[in-house]
């Protein structure tokens, strides 16, 4: 056991220096993502659905202001039993509201994943080729990194190309600041 482990530790130093030859990269999903075409078309689609529901939810909101006025104008002459039914109507119709908001705002859900669920796909199907074709180990979000070293590739781009994207779609607001923090 004792032989295992100091040749192990003879081991170390030839294995650690063909690990740090590995490349790594990173991508930026989110512009690649704001540049796809097909994610603004899956936007647009959700955003429309959204206001569909939207007016919808406010005819019934409408309906029901509509119904508590008219109760309340109604209320000093009604009986108890009427009162009572009537108030049992209101709650259900605010139940009912609610129901329908939660309900849709489900299927908005949805529709997203439907939408974005083969983008992704697509996205994620580019960065691994990428991956493939610059031979790295490892392909990283850059989003979720604190720092990055100059060894690092940015593969935002590469991943770009091989979903058709051209270099000036979206990225173009973005290189503007760094021209100008470089010139400081």
């Amino acid at each position: 056991m004792k032989k295992f482990l100091i040749s192990l530790l003879l081991m170390l130093p030839l294995i650690l220096p063909a690990q740090a030859q590995q490349k790594i990269g990173i991508v930026n999903t989110t512009a690649i993502m704001e540049a796809l075409p097909d994610v603004k078309t899956a936007t647009a689609k959700i955003q429309d659905l959204a206001k569909q529901y939207d007016a919808e939810i406010k005819r019934m909101q409408d309906e029901l202001k509509t119904k508590l006025e008219a109760y309340q104008k109604e209320e000093a002459t009604m009986t108890e039993v009427i009162k009572k039914r009537r108030q049992q109507e209101l709650q259900e119709m605010e139940a009912r509201i609610q129901n329908s908001y939660q309900m849709m705002q489900e299927e908005v859900q949805k529709e997203h994943e439907k939408l974005m669920a083969p983008i992704r796909t697509k996205v994620t199907t580019a960065i691994s080729k990428v991956c493939e074709a610059q031979g790295c180990a490892y392909i990283l979000e850059s989003s979720a990194l604190l720092a990055t070293g100059s060894s690092a590739l940015d593969l935002t781009q590469a991943v770009k190309d091989a979903l058709g994207i051209k270099a000036g779609a979206a990225a173009a607001p973005a290189a503007t600041p760094k021209a100008t923090s470089g010139k400081k």
